[in-house]
């Protein structure tokens, strides 16, 4: 199956903040702005739109646009904008810096995880996190209301293996998720700590290194995992790295160029990381 195909409804690319949409076959599911500043997310031209707080100025932003080919209906419920087409589901929500990170990330997901059953998108294979002030203990916090929000609702996700998690220069708690109605996500793991989840084709990942990032998404990896599939680094079709220092960002950018096909649409972030031996993420999309 060729990258096309697997990309033909639901694919992700990286464009500048100002960027008008160009492709009219093709219907905005949702858009992420990486700018200088944070926003609630909103409706926009008929699709959510999310402002995380991860640049120093506009001139390093960037929008993360999730286009579908199918018809997107949007709307928003209890302060998540959301949209669908269908077959998959954009959410994406903002809390408000405040103390109390169980009480109010368990909210926040009980609404967005109602909203998602009520539309009938019972699997969520993909999301993402930035927290101000990120560190374990404000992390592990947030993440036990998230985990009791989900006990209460009947969605299902993949756990710690489908989120990313990235620390963000202000505005609280900004989050986004992926789900899906049919199919059932597989969680896979690599040896070395990568991790991702297979769903209609396709590998969502996040692994410390390109290296890693191929050893998780190999055919004999995939095989151990019950799944009958399998990629290399030329398969990648949207990257986003995390790096602590601009060294970190400068010497990833180079690997980028030299290992990744020239299609690949990738974006770069300098941003505290959950893990402190980290010194780089990779996370994207294979297929």
């Amino acid at each position: 199956m060729t990258r096309q195909l697997r990309a033909g409804a639901l694919s992700s690319r990286f464009e500048p903040l100002c960027a008008v949409p160009d492709d009219p076959a093709r219907s905005r599911l949702g858009a992420v702005r990486f700018s200088g500043t944070s926003f609630n997310p909103v409706l926009r031209d008929g699709h959510p739109e999310l402002t995380v707080h991860l640049t120093d100025d506009e001139r390093h932003g960037f929008t993360e646009v999730w286009t579908s080919s199918r018809t997107v209906e949007s709307g928003e419920h209890k302060a998540i904008a959301y949209a669908h087409d269908g077959e998959y589901l954009f959410c994406a929500g903002r809390i408000p810096p405040c103390d109390e990170h169980t009480y109010a990330g368990r909210l926040a997901f009980r609404a967005a995880l109602e909203l998602a059953g009520k539309l009938g998108y019972h699997h969520v294979f993909r999301m993402w996190n930035y927290l101000q002030d990120l560190n374990q203990q404000t992390y592990r916090e947030f993440l036990l209301g998230q985990a009791e929000a989900f006990a209460k609702r009947p969605v299902t996700w993949s756990g710690l293996t489908a989120a990313t998690v990235i620390g963000s220069r202000g505005g609280g708690i900004a989050f986004h998720f992926l789900a899906c109605r049919t199919g059932s996500p597989v969680t896979i793991i690599a040896p070395s700590g990568a991790r991702g989840v297979y769903v209609h084709g396709r590998l969502f990942f996040s692994a410390p290194s390109l290296d890693d990032a191929a050893e998780l998404m190999s055919a004999e990896n995939l095989a151990q995992w019950g799944v009958d599939d399998g990629f290399g680094l030329p398969d990648v079709a949207s990257l986003r790295v995390y790096a602590r220092q601009p060294g970190d960002l400068s010497r990833a950018r180079f690997e980028c160029d030299t290992r990744l096909d020239r299609e690949t649409s990738v974006a770069y972030l300098q941003a505290a990381l959950l893990h402190e031996e980290r010194a780089v993420e990779f996370e994207g999309v294979t297929g």
